[in-house]
């Protein structure tokens, strides 16, 4: 299976391409899912940014562009004041910016995904 993505900004019509899978079962994202909602229930949301991450390296992890698998290195505590802060302005502006947070958390996200190195991936 191929991913195909056209360029068209300023008229570049080049195509590229790239094998991408995803390798990840049902159960090992039902056991991460329950776990990490059940922390975040618990703590009455304050553990949403640690439980976001695990999702997010989870992804990263059984993730390949042309063979090579992704790695997340966000965590938690380095979540936490952007999401403390998406949150903030969402409440005080009435869900105005969410929009604008959804994006913040995007960008956090992708600056933390990488491609892993060969001490990122764990031999099994």
């Amino acid at each position: 299976k191929y991913i195909y993505y056209c360029n068209l900004k300023e008229g570049n019509t080049t195509m590229a391409h790239g094998k991408f899978e995803f390798k990840g079962t049902w159960l090992g994202f039902l056991w991460l899912a329950v776990w990490t909602s059940v922390l975040t229930i618990i703590t009455i949301g304050i553990f949403w940014p640690w439980a976001y991450s695990a999702i997010q390296r989870w992804i990263a992890e059984q993730t390949f562009i042309d063979g090579r698998q992704l790695c997340f290195k966000g965590t938690g505590v380095g979540f936490f004041g952007t999401w403390l802060l998406i949150v903030f302005l969402t409440i005080i502006t009435l869900g105005i910016y969410a929009p604008w947070g959804y994006c913040r958390m995007k960008r956090w996200e992708t600056s933390n995904l990488y491609f892993a190195d060969a001490g990122d991936v764990e031999k099994v």
